[in-house]
């Protein structure tokens, strides 16, 4: 196994047996670059790809953040709608591109099965959309207007902060996914939202970007 990686274990919530997670170890991360919708890109080795744990046993699949954070209503859920149909295989050890985007799809699989807020079903498919980035494959901005949608709802529906989310950040992604996918109109209304955004003013970074992706959108906006 890469030196750079190492397994861990931990107790699977839904099934409650022992299992293997593997872990990128910090040091190993060397950042090269940033995307302006967050997508951070690695020298060497992504730890985004093992961001999404599976248990090999019962199916159940999540972000490694909230992996035992699973309530009971969700561990009837899996039991009832995953477990009978799964097929037992590992997802610990190095992977591929591939193998990140098969373990995070079966971790969006179980947050359509549990029930899971919109804000949960935009981190998963965000991802998604980076990976396939990687892959240089159109399902890039399938997945991205996924996360749009997504983000959408959880600012209609969700109360801030979401998480480690909150509203000046949530609509300067949908400013952003709206402007990757040729929605400039939209992307110059969430932007300048973010501008005049009293939230955003403690976050000069956020509202730097937002001013720069407003004055791309807009130039895009007057072509079209």
């Amino acid at each position: 196994m890469d030196d750079s990686i190492y397994n861990k274990s931990v107790t699977c919530p839904a099934c409650s047996k022992s299992i293997e997670v593997t872990k990128v170890k910090s040091k190993a991360c060397i950042v090269s670059s940033r995307d302006t919708d967050f997508s951070v890109n690695y020298a060497n080795i992504n730890p985004m790809f093992y961001e999404a744990w599976v248990c090999e046993f019962c199916g159940y699949a999540a972000l490694f953040d909230g992996f035992e954070g699973l309530n009971h209503n969700g561990i009837k859920k899996v039991k009832e709608f995953i477990t009978p149909f799964w097929k037992s295989r590992k997802f610990s050890g190095e992977r591929s591109v591939d193998d990140a985007i098969q373990a995070f799809k079966l971790a969006l699989y179980n947050l359509q099965k549990i029930g899971a807020p919109p804000s949960d079903f935009a981190k998963v498919c965000l991802r998604l959309a980076w990976l396939y980035r990687i892959k240089k494959d159109e399902k890039e901005m399938e997945f991205l207007k996924y996360t749009l949608n997504y983000y959408n709802d959880a600012y209609q529906k969700e109360k801030f902060p979401i998480g480690k989310l909150d509203e000046s950040t949530c609509m300067y992604m949908l400013g952003e996914l709206s402007r990757r996918i040729g929605d400039y109109e939209q992307s110059v209304m969430w932007f300048s939202k973010v501008i005049s955004s009293p939230g955003a003013k403690n976050n000069k970074q956020l509202l730097e970007n937002a001013r720069d992706q407003y004055h791309l959108a807009k130039e895009h906006l007057v072509e079209v």
